[in-house]
């Protein structure tokens, strides 16, 4: 398939981010995502296809044209309730045409992802670059942007050629060739590592980390000279032991990289679960402090590791 025809589905483009890269970037969410981490912030990008949002504030209680609209009669009214309208999921989330997102009158409904081919993406990145500045570029995330290879890769191809820094953010759980492919027109990497056991990781994201950890050490051991920083997500009751932290820096170390950088868990991601129609099983879970993100830096850099908290990261 030629550049032309190639098409990405991506559920979101954000301009002006200041903390996936140096300076000022776009940030470009890939749909898609071999991973279902339990805490996932971006939901809507688990899936390669499509997904419908439903935002119960926007919704009118008088006029359902959604509901006629819907070919598989999967929307019914329920009278005197909240939410106003229930959807049944099995086919929202099959659905190639989502009829009903464009018979809401009020914006209650929206289709998250849409699809782009390399030359329309170039276009809003073109517009973009002479707003990052001399530091600044774009950064490709997710979802999962590897599992989107070949436009992923064709994407890329085309930022190198117009002088854009180009960043990606990674589970990494991809093919090791594909990662490393990408790495020849990536000048910044950085890799989330959820979980330094494997019996651990597979409970909280679905799979092992086996292929993670392969592709951290092949990246590092590679010939590739750009700059790769482990990132690491703080979760409450998931990877906060001190066990798993310790084991974690000294793996990194062990592989012979310099750089991590530790966040801390947010619910900033719940309403989305909500639009869905999902279930968010972190509601209830409270970030971890400032004291406890120094004492978890701690950690890091007694294992000789430059370890940055939150976004605070000097490019």
């Amino acid at each position: 398939m030629t550049d032309k025809n190639l098409k990405g589905l991506i559920f979101d483009i954000q301009g002006y981010s200041v903390h996936d890269g140096s300076g000022c970037r776009t940030l470009v969410f890939l749909s898609g995502c071999p991973l279902r981490c339990r805490w996932c912030s971006n939901p809507e990008g688990q899936l390669l296809r499509q997904r419908l949002l439903h935002r119960e504030s926007k919704c009118v209680h008088k006029y359902y044209r959604c509901v006629d609209a819907c070919p598989h009669d999967a929307i019914r009214m329920m009278d005197g309730e909240s939410p106003p309208v229930e959807f049944d999921r099995s086919f929202c989330d099959s659905c190639d045409t989502m009829d009903c997102s464009s018979a809401c009158l009020n914006e209650a409904l929206r289709i998250s992802g849409r699809y782009y081919t390399v030359d329309e993406l170039m276009r809003i990145l073109l517009r973009d670059q002479g707003f990052w500045g001399s530091n600044g570029g774009v950064t490709f995330g997710g979802g999962e942007p590897l599992l989107q290879a070949e436009f992923l890769l064709a994407a890329l191809k085309k930022c190198q050629e117009s002088y854009m820094h180009t960043a990606l953010e990674t589970c990494a759980h991809a093919p090791t060739e594909t990662l490393l492919e990408a790495l020849n027109f990536t000048e910044m990497l950085f890799i989330d590592l959820k979980h330094i056991d494997p019996d651990a990781h597979l409970a909280g994201t679905g799979v092992t980390n086996n292929l993670i950890l392969e592709n951290i050490r092949a990246v590092a051991s590679s010939v590739w000279n750009g700059r790769l920083i482990i990132r690491v997500t703080i979760v409450p009751g998931y990877n906060d032991t001190m066990e798993n932290l310790s084991q974690t820096a000294e793996f990194i170390s062990k592989a012979k990289l310099k750089e991590v950088n530790l966040l801390p868990f947010h619910r900033l991601g719940q309403s989305k679960y909500q639009q869905l129609g999902l279930e968010y099983e972190f509601a209830n879970a409270s970030p971890p402090s400032g004291d406890e993100m120094s004492k978890y830096q701690g950690i890091f850099e007694n294992a000789g590791l430059k370890c940055y908290v939150g976004y605070d990261i000097p490019f």
